[in-house]
């Protein structure tokens, strides 16, 4: 004989579990990653977003396959963006018996807006804790090509530059500079941050900057 109320849900019972779609979960991951990024900062946002949005449209195209990687991929995804506004040194690891080469590395840098001021994060290498070095952060902006027949001489390149000394703490040694961009104009720019040692060893790097409009 049947339950006149056997199809009545138990009302001290738990909703029966349902399975969340692959598409669903994906939404969740990346929600979750941009929380993460927006408290890193708002360089590791931009990123995330970017990358973010190729992880999206791949999700897209096979959902069944991201549903169940997409946690995952986007832990991984924050935890690299996050290395680098977390203080953590970007340094390779050095094996034991060798001696640590002296390295220079520096973060993409977000194009500025005239006006503001650039900010420079990298990486000392190889030094010892205590070894005293110098630095300069120096912007030039790229002179404009010059047709053939015209003999105007160029325009000197507008130049920003601040100039620094430090003592590193050890051998990866994660570091902070700030440009400020003054009455530099909107265009293209050449980055330079250099660093030179006490024993006079140089190392540079250089990234291509555009300095946008307000």
């Amino acid at each position: 004989m049947s339950q006149p109320f056997s199809g009545i849900p138990d009302p001290g019972s738990s909703s029966p579990f349902r399975r969340r779609s692959p598409q669903r979960v994906m939404q969740e991951n990346v929600r979750e990653m941009w929380r993460e990024a927006r408290r890193r900062g708002e360089g590791v946002m931009r990123q995330a977003q970017r990358h973010g949005g190729d992880l999206w449209r791949k999700a897209k195209r096979h959902p069944r396959a991201f549903g169940l990687t997409g946690a995952a991929v986007a832990i991984t995804m924050v935890g690299a963006y996050a290395l680098n506004a977390s203080g953590r040194s970007l340094c390779p690891p050095v094996s034991e018996n060798k001696v640590p080469r002296f390295l220079l590395l520096m973060d993409p840098v977000p194009h500025p807006a005239a006006g503001t001021e650039v900010t420079v994060n990298y990486d000392v290498c190889g030094l010892n804790s205590g070894t005293p070095f110098r630095g300069r952060v120096r912007l030039t902006q790229a002179q404009p090509s010059v047709k053939k027949g015209k003999k105007k001489p160029a325009a000197k390149p507008r130049v920003v530059m601040v100039n620094f000394q430090d003592k590193a703490d050890g051998p990866a040694d994660r570091r902070r500079q700030e440009l400020q961009l003054g009455s530099a104009k909107p265009g293209t720019y050449t980055l330079e941050l250099s660093v030179t040692d006490n024993l006079g060893r140089e190392r540079k790097r250089l990234q291509k900057l555009v300095v946008k409009a307000q």
